[in-house]
């Protein structure tokens, strides 16, 4: 079988500025606001209990997100933009058309998660590589030498049948505020048929394994973003794939690499 995989942002939320008088207007908004250059940017009122002011997005009449701003959090005075899955899917880089027709600037991106998907079970060659007594691994910049020592960090799960209760096997692999996880995406999309959209796609054939990396706030995709060395705006204005691989693996090889500093990709996805 060839190995086939692909790089995506699978969580995406922007933080946006704008000034006294269209934060007040997007307050005095009580049904629907219209702008665009055609008429094609709507955004319309919803209930949140969060937030003071939250508003359902639309472009062309496709859902972009959730826009929300006003809370009693001090950590959070500005206006977020929830992009919607679907979008990240299709068209991530329309978001700077929606950022001008709404009169906002952008300020930083504030929840962040990149994914590698492939059609390898690269979860069976995880846990092959776990156990393989050739390797020397590196997590969270520890060398792990001694094979019996606990690693509290790595938390395992798995669902099956009596027969097999480990038949559908998932891990998470902490870091410091990021994180790595691993599950059968093909099951997801199995049991919600609303994500068919990731599956066009990636059109893989019918087994999907995803491998995921996390941020738990800015600060940690400020720091991902200047390792990776990838500009912050860049990814925003011009999200193509090389930079999410370009984050993706470095930030992995923060987690979880070998001895000698090279990637575990090179294993589970048997790269040359």
């Amino acid at each position: 079988m060839n190995t086939k995989y692909k790089f995506n942002i699978d969580r995406l939320e922007i933080t946006y500025t704008c000034s006294k008088e269209m934060r007040e207007l997007f307050a005095s908004i009580t049904d629907e606001h219209i702008c665009g250059m055609d008429n094609d940017v709507r955004v319309v009122r919803t209930t949140c209990t969060t937030y003071c002011h939250n508003f359902a997005v639309y472009c062309s009449n496709m859902y972009v997100g959730q826009l929300f701003f006003d809370t009693p959090n001090p950590n959070r005075p500005h206006i977020y933009l929830a992009v919607d899955n679907r979008i990240l899917y299709t068209c991530v880089g329309g978001l700077s058309y929606i950022e001008q027709a709404l009169h906002m600037s952008y300020y930083r991106i504030s929840k962040l998660d990149i994914c590698l998907d492939t059609n390898i079970n690269i979860i069976n060659r995880f846990y092959r590589l776990l156990k393989d007594e050739t390797q020397t691994l590196i997590i969270n910049n520890k060398v792990i030498r001694d094979r019996y020592n606990i690693i509290d960090k790595m938390i395992h799960y798995s669902t099956g049948s009596l027969k097999n209760i480990r038949r559908n096997k998932s891990f998470i692999l902490k870091g410091n505020e990021i994180e790595l996880v691993a599950y059968n995406k093909q099951q997801e999309i199995d049991n919600s048929s609303k994500k068919e959209y990731i599956k066009e796609n990636l059109q893989f054939d019918k087994k999907i394994y995803r491998l995921e990396v996390r941020f738990t706030n800015s600060k940690q995709i400020q720091k991902a973003l200047k390792l990776s060395c990838v500009d912050i705006e860049e990814l925003y204005y011009f999200p193509f794939e090389d930079l999410f691989e370009q984050i993706f693996v470095s930030t992995l090889n923060r987690i979880i690499r070998f001895c000698n500093n090279k990637c575990i990709l090179s294993y589970l996805l048997k790269i040359i």
